[in-house]
């Protein structure tokens, strides 16, 4: 037979003018319209799958109903749940996205007034304001720290005691000098004067509270008679504390600019760390006592607010810390096999951990 015989046959090419428009019926009867596709059902595709010969549990298997129970959702629910919370309990956010460790610094009303400076531009008319211009331009112009405070306590000697707080300004910018002249019962006394005035003010406190931890640091030896003296007195100004920094609280909610709210949030840390120190300096002068000691109390109520979230990214903290685990394993017997800090037994070597963590916490600080 031709070769050319078995080839199928080509259909002649004709013009567009031959070609004659076709109903719609007979267009889809000449391109080989396919009917609109249904849905076989599940119990049809087995039957099918059937007859061409695969194996019937196989069938079953492939075809069984993908229907979830309520139960089964229930149980898959409970699972997922379980499961977020093993993941929060074993691998806690802060142990993964630590916040960058920071120092807080001390109290300050912000750097040097000047004739052009924008922090004050609403008090140039303020009586209190050519002494802040005096006093800055001697301390960070000229870098007279001693006629600075000289100047702050002629302005501040002639104030009445009733106008204090409208010149608050002098007042802390006066205490600023006394702490970085290192003058600290003069800062002790000034600021403690204030607080008879405005008792929750949050300078006076912490500076209150800063010159006498330092002077109380300062001292050699104690007798009996001191020690209750200083510990009676480190709980007053703790008790202050606690009152000025629920007004801040109250005054935050307030602040409706938010560098204000963030000026207000860190004197509220660094009036904690304070509160902090003077916990650890009432164990202190109990000798740093252990185990069911009453004054062991003191001692966890500073790593309590140390480890607090308002003190997390704190260097002082921190090193506030470090310090209380290390007069704890100074104290530690060898025959002791566990201590209980905040309410937890905690082992030797687990402590020694914590120690050598925040070591290397603050030496990676202090490169930066």
């Amino acid at each position: 037979m031709d070769s050319d015989q078995e080839k199928p046959a080509v259909p002649a090419k004709r013009e567009s003018a031959d070609v004659q428009i076709q109903t719609g019926s007979d267009v889809q009867a000449t391109v080989g319209y396919l009917p609109r596709t249904e849905t076989i059902e599940v119990e049809a595709q087995a039957r099918i799958a059937l007859e061409e010969g695969y194996e019937a549990q196989a069938v079953e298997l492939a075809y069984e109903a993908d229907e979830i129970s309520n139960f089964d959702k229930l149980r898959l629910i409970a699972l997922i749940i379980v499961a977020a919370i093993l993941v929060v309990f074993f691998f806690p956010t802060d142990r993964f996205f630590k916040p960058r460790t920071r120092e807080l610094g001390t109290m300050t009303i912000g750097g040097p007034a000047t004739d052009k400076s924008q922090a004050y531009s609403a008090q140039r008319n303020e009586p209190w304001y050519p002494v802040l211009l005096e006093i800055d331009r001697l301390y960070f112009g000229e870098g007279k720290l001693t006629q600075a405070i000289q100047v702050a306590e002629s302005a501040l000697e002639v104030v009445p005691k009733k106008k204090w707080e409208r010149w608050e300004k002098i007042h802390y910018r006066y205490w600023e000098l006394l702490a970085a002249a290192n003058k600290i019962h003069t800062l002790k006394t000034a600021s403690q004067a204030y607080l008879q005035i405005l008792p929750e003010d949050p300078f006076a406190n912490y500076f209150y509270a800063h010159a006498f931890r330092t002077a109380t640091n300062r001292i050699g030896s104690f007798t009996r008679e001191m020690k209750q003296a200083y510990r009676q007195e480190a709980d007053a100004i703790i008790r202050q504390i606690d009152s000025a920094c629920h007004a801040l609280n109250a005054q935050r909610k307030n602040q409706a600019s938010p560098k204000e709210d963030d000026a207000l949030a860190q004197l509220y840390q660094k009036l904690r760390l304070e509160q902090a120190r003077l916990h650890a300096l009432v164990w202190k002068l109990g000798g740093y006592e252990e185990d069911t000691h009453p004054d062991v109390v003191y001692r966890d109520k500073a790593l309590t607010i140390c480890d607090s979230s308002v003190l997390a990214d704190s260097k002082e903290a921190k090193a506030l810390k470090l310090d209380i685990y290390t007069h704890i394993l100074d104290r530690w017997y060898w025959f002791e096999g566990q201590q209980v800090v905040q309410g937890t037994k905690m082992q030797r070597q687990a402590l020694e951990q914590k120690v050598k963590a925040l070591q290397k916490e603050i030496k990676e600080i202090q490169k930066l």
